[in-house]
C-alpha cells in the first residue's frame, strides 16, 4: 500500500491487460454511491473493495460490485477514501476514517463494526491538542498513512488556519488502542526552535 514503503508500485503488476486488449474491455458492474463529490482511490485487499462516498463508508465485492457491507456516519467521512491496518496476529484487520467533528474512526475491516476498544468507543478526536487561539473547522479528508503499527494523520484546516484558527500538526496514534503516540507540530510552540519566526 502507498505510503508505506517507499519503493512501493504504483501500478497493478497483474498481466492480464495489455496494450493490445486494452481497448476492449468492457464495463462488468456499476456501483452508484449517490454522491456528487466522488474523490475516492478505493483499496481492494483480501477480497474487498473498500470506498468512502459522502457520509458512507463501503465494502464492495469486487467481482460484482455487491455491498458486503457498509457503515454510516452521522457526517461526512474522509472524501478520498480509507486506510487500511492489517492487524497483527492477536488483532483483526482495520479501516481508518475521518468523521465529522474532527474525529477519526476505527472499523473492523471485514464486518465494518466500530471496533469500540479503540480511542474512546471507537474515535479519536483529532482537534484535541491541535487547537490555536481560534477555533475552526478541522476533517481528515485524506485517508491516513499507515506505519507498521502506527496511524499517521494530517488534516484539513481551512486555508486560512492556523493563523485563524487550528494547527496543523502530524501526529502518530497507536493501531491497536488509539493511543497518541507521537506530535510533530507544523508551527513551533512557545519553548520550540523556530517560534521566533511565527508571527501567528
Amino acid at each position: 500500500a502507498f505510503g508505506q514503503d517507499p519503493g512501493a508500485q504504483r501500478y497493478s503488476p497483474l498481466t492480464g491487460i495489455t496494450r493490445r486488449n486494452v481497448a476492449g474491455l468492457q464495463q462488468a458492474w456499476v456501483f452508484d454511491t449517490g454522491s456528487r463529490d466522488l474523490q475516492v482511490t478505493p483499496l481492494v485487499i483480501n477480497g474487498l473493495m473498500y470506498l468512502t462516498a459522502g457520509s458512507t463508508v463501503y465494502a464492495l465485492e469486487p467481482e460484482t460490485g455487491r455491498p458486503a457491507w457498509k457503515f454510516e456516519s452521522a457526517g461526512p467521512v474522509s472524501k478520498r477514501g480509507v486506510a487500511y491496518w492489517p492487524g497483527d496476529g492477536k488483532t483483526p484487520p482495520r479501516l481508518f476514517s475521518g468523521v465529522r467533528e474532527g474525529r477519526m474512526v476505527a472499523l473492523d475491516a471485514r464486518t465494518g463494526v466500530v471496533v469500540t476498544d479503540f480511542g474512546e468507543r471507537g474515535y479519536v478526536d483529532l482537534k484535541q491538542g491541535v487547537r490555536g487561539d481560534v477555533d475552526g473547522p478541522f476533517m481528515l479528508d485524506s485517508p491516513p498513512v499507515v506505519y507498521r503499527n502506527i496511524v499517521i494523520t494530517g488534516g484539513s484546516n481551512g486555508e486560512g488556519s492556523p493563523s485563524t484558527g487550528l494547527y496543523g500538526d502530524i501526529r502518530g496514534w497507536d493501531a491497536r488502542s488509539g493511543k497518541l503516540l507521537w506530535s510533530f507540530h507544523t508551527v513551533p510552540r512557545a519553548g520550540e526552535p523556530g517560534v521566533e519566526t511565527w508571527e501567528g
